[in-house]
């Protein structure tokens, strides 16, 4: 039964994945990765491996941003950008670095490298090493060092395929923003526009698991 059949969370993202303060000096699309995001990775936020589940070994997850939050983002004026080797154009897209998940319910968790960057006058935050738990309908991140929710997972428009070569794509997820994660970016920025319940983006997971 693909993660449809789950039940829906409530909405939590923008947060992303490690909020690590530094101060806000680029503009450009792409940032190296923070040293506290490099150092800790998805894999200490991973759950046990369960029988019978498969190895991811790479692709990754594309988060189309909400009109209404690129909107919000432009009149607080704070800038996102990609902290490597994830990218930031019209798309964020965080590539796969590994997890574990049932190929028939894609239930488990798909770690990630990289993540983004928040800008608003002259401060910064990144949130990087995103993890989606599609069991718990939870995405978390190191925000500041600290592994946080930042995203719920809602799955009621969820869409499932299997593509060539065993590539598992499940498109559809909403991720909406925890009140941890806005009460962290508010807090870091110096800003009020986060706020919990705010839809961040629909997600698209783009998976290939161990021969």
């Amino acid at each position: 039964m693909p993660v449809a059949a789950r039940r829906a969370a409530a909405f939590p993202l923008v947060a992303l994945v490690t909020l690590g303060v530094a101060a806000c000096g680029s503009s450009s699309k792409t940032t190296t990765p923070a040293t506290t995001g490099a150092a800790a990775t998805g894999t200490a936020a991973t759950t046990a491996t369960t029988a019978g589940s498969s190895v991811l070994v790479g692709k990754q997850t594309s988060v189309a941003l909400n009109p209404a939050t690129s909107q919000l983002l432009k009149e607080h004026q704070i800038v996102v950008t990609a902290v490597a080797p994830a990218t930031y154009r019209n798309t964020l897209l965080w590539p796969v670095s590994g997890g574990h998940i049932a190929v028939a319910t894609v239930a488990g968790t798909i770690d990630h490298t990289g993540g983004i960057r928040l800008s608003h006058a002259g401060k910064s935050v990144q949130v990087t090493s995103f993890v989606v738990d599609t069991s718990t309908n939870q995405v978390t991140a190191l925000v500041g060092g600290q592994r946080l929710p930042v995203f719920a997972i809602d799955t009621s428009s969820v869409k499932h395929q299997t593509g060539t070569g065993g590539t598992i794509l499940e498109s559809g997820l909403k991720f909406t923003l925890t009140e941890q994660a806005a009460n962290a970016l508010n807090s870091a920025l110096g800003a009020s526009a986060f706020k919990a319940g705010q839809v961040f983006g629909t997600a698209t997971l783009t998976l290939a698991v161990k021969p």
